[in-house]
Formats: C-alpha cells, structure tokens, sequence
C-alpha cells in the first residue's frame, strides 16, 4: 500500500466532510494513467453526493473511450461553480501603469489602464480572463508536476488556486509541492494506484465502475505491470479492482511491421542437380513404332451400292502406353 501519511488522509477527510463543490484539474496532454486516475476520484466522490467537476484543457481521445464518466470532463469551469467575480490579468512590470481609472457611457462600462510614459501598451493578446468568488471549495490536481503543466486553466482561474485550499495528488519526484496537502508518493506504479490507496484509507467501497477506470490506470501506468515500481500491492489492488466487477483492458492487436523499403526481394538460389551416369542395365526407353496413319474416307467418296468396310485393325493392347522396363545383361 501506498505509504500515504495519516495526518494527509485526516485533512482530505476532514475538507470533503466540510465541502459540497469539487474541481478537479488534469494537465495539459495527460496519460492514460492520469485520466482514469482524475474519473475514478470524480465517480468516488460524486457517490458521496458531493457535486464535482473534471477540468482538462485537452480535449478527450479515444484511447480515454473505455474509461467510465469520461463524458464529464469539461474545459473549463461551468459559470456556478467558476464564481461571479471577473479578474481581468496581463503581465506586469514594475511601474508601467500609471493609472486605473473607470467610465460609463451609454451603458457600457469602461476599465481604462493607462501605461506610464516610456513602457509599452498593454495590448488585447496579453489580457486574460478568469472568474473568482465562486462555490468551489477545494481543488484537486492530478498528475502535475508544476502548476505551468495546466497551461491556461492555471491562467484563467488564478484566483480560485490562490484563494482554495489545493491538494496535490501525484507520483512524479519532480512534483514541486505546490499544495496545501500534497500526497506525492514515487514508490507506486501509477496515480491509480495511488488513488485506489487514498479511497481505501478514506473508506470508500469500489463498484464496477469505479473498479475498471482503476485497472485501466493501474495496467497502463504499469506497463502491464512490468515496471520497476510495480510491486506486490500493485497486484492486490488489480486483484480487487477484479473482484469488485471490473472489466479487463482490452488487448490491442500485434503491432504488425513493413518490410524494409531497403531490403531487396527474397529470391531463392536456383539448386543445380548434377545428372548421374546410368548404367545399361537401368531403364532402357521403348522403342517408337510408327503407327501408320488412317485415313477416314468422307461419306461422299463412298458409292452408295458399296458397303462400307469396318475397320478390321485389332485395337492395341491395354498395355501398350504402359512404360516397359527391360531386364538385360551389360555383355553385347
């Protein structure tokens, strides 16, 4: 079992106890590992009534098809959750504004940023946009190692990062620690292996569903359990995610190779027989006899007083095709 500290498991109980909104954030471009990891703790915690939402930049592949709940895995967050409060964001350098001031006219509002004199203009490509003030009540990351690996889902809700409680949940040595519980543990073969372990000592129970997203994980970040993380709890958790109704990955077909464009095509080697000298007692070919040819008059050369006469040859013996072989002696 992943080696996950008490007072680690404590906190997280005590936030989901205290918490009815849950984002959960997945990096840019995730793993399999990583994806099943994120909707098995979305499937976990949405049974326990809580309302929870999965964040990912990049858009779901087929590899990901199997994974249960996968359909709930959005781009951003929805406006409830996200908050009312716009944050308005663009790269700062010290002293380049010299002021911030507002106007209305015809019922628009206008924030107006004036740049000090000497520094550039802020420009409509450098502005950001988020949303803070929102229901979310803690936030989850899955998998990264920095926050920089969420790319623009770290940009757009700054404010939520800063302002909620964030737990960091990954098996990366490189992971920065960035959270406020961070369950960083690089001795297991996979995040879903991690989270399998998180659940169990939080007293979840696994359904079938909850199961094959964990197996799927667990395969894939295990190399088919052949990495050197892969350990003997590796196994025990693929043995229960199977006893709790989880359905095995499916096998992809062997991978198939062309041939070589610089291997030339075979061509056997022609096998050259040398004849052997026969003796003159061994098969001795038949001779040819000449079988004189018959001539079938047409019935118009025929008188027609004249019988016609039937062929009287005697027909050649059943035999005669049959290859003879003859039995003589070498003395002439």
């Amino acid at each position: 079992m992943a080696n996950i500290a008490s007072d680690q498991i404590n906190q997280f109980r005590s936030l989901l106890d205290q918490s009815q909104e849950v984002a959960i954030f997945v990096p840019k471009n995730p793993t399999l590992d990583d994806m099943a990891a994120s909707v098995s703790l979305y499937l976990a915690l949405s049974s326990r009534g809580k309302g929870v939402q999965v964040i990912c930049l990049t858009p779901t592949t087929v590899e990901f098809s199997h994974l249960i709940g996968v359909d709930k895995v959005k781009n951003s967050l929805n406006g409830a959750t996200s908050g009312r409060n716009l944050v308005i964001s663009f790269p700062y350098q010290e002293g380049s504004i010299e002021k911030v001031s507002y106007n209305i006219e015809n019922d628009t509002f206008n924030l107006v940023i004036e740049p000090r004199e000497g520094y550039p203009t802020v420009t409509s490509d450098l502005i950001q946009y988020a949303y803070s003030g929102g229901n979310v009540d803690f936030i989850i990351t899955i998998g990264t190692a920095k926050l920089a690996d969420l790319d623009n889902i770290y940009n757009n809700y700054q404010a939520i990062f800063s302002e909620k409680p964030l737990i960091n949940i990954d098996s990366n040595a490189q992971n920065q620690r960035f959270g406020r519980i961070n369950i960083v543990e690089t001795n297991v073969s996979s995040i879903s292996e991690l989270i399998a372990s998180l659940l169990s000592s939080l007293g979840f129970n696994l359904d079938a569903d909850l199961a094959t997203n964990l197996l799927y994980g667990i395969t894939s970040g295990s190399q088919n359990f052949s990495s050197n993380t892969t350990s003997a709890y590796t196994f025990e958790v693929a043995a229960l995610c199977l006893r709790s109704g989880a359905k095995k990955p499916t096998v992809s077909s062997p991978q198939t190779f062309p041939f070589p464009k610089t291997a030339k095509p075979f061509s056997p080697k022609p096998q050259v027989i040398s004849p052997q000298p026969m003796s003159s007692s061994a098969y001795q070919p038949r001779p040819i006899v000449n079988k004189p040819q018959q001539i079938k008059p047409s019935p118009a050369s025929i008188p027609s007083n004249q019988p016609v006469k039937q062929n009287t040859q005697p027909e050649a013996p059943p035999d005669w095709l049959k290859p003879k072989i003859y039995k003589g002696s070498t003395l002439l």
